[in-house]
């Protein structure tokens, strides 16, 4: 019909926009369908984050680009360990049976857990 032919179309669903919308991301996206690709979630305030032309909430941006911490499971967006091929809070990188705060290169790894010499000694020493 003359809406489907003429209407300005949706990014998210590809559908004719008929009423209100939001403007973002070089298109317009009924307001439904403009949520988080992932999680499905409108955004908290407005805010969003922009990754490959797609919008995602702050947890799932940070879970595409690899920042997530392995530890907490919240973004990293200041310093951060690297260990094991995973991101840590240097306050979240612990042992993982004294729960000490462990630094990198001073740890053992065992079944993919880092522990402090000590811990490591004791439990497979």
């Amino acid at each position: 019909d003359y809406f489907d032919l003429f209407a300005p179309k949706c990014a998210g669903c590809n559908r004719a926009i008929m009423e209100n919308y939001v403007s973002a991301l070089n298109g317009q996206w009924h307001s439904s369908c403009f949520v988080c690709r992932d999680c499905r979630q409108p955004f908290q305030g407005g805010s969003f984050f922009d990754h490959e032309g797609l919008p995602y909430c702050e947890t799932h941006y940070h879970a595409k680009r690899g920042s997530l911490c392995a530890g907490c499971h919240k973004p990293i967006t200041g310093r951060c360990i690297t260990a094991m091929f995973r991101k840590f809070h240097p306050e979240h990188f612990v042992c993982a049976f004294c729960l000490r705060q462990l630094n990198k290169g001073t740890f053992k790894e065992q079944n993919d857990k880092p522990y402090c010499h000590g811990c490591f000694e004791k439990l497979f020493g």
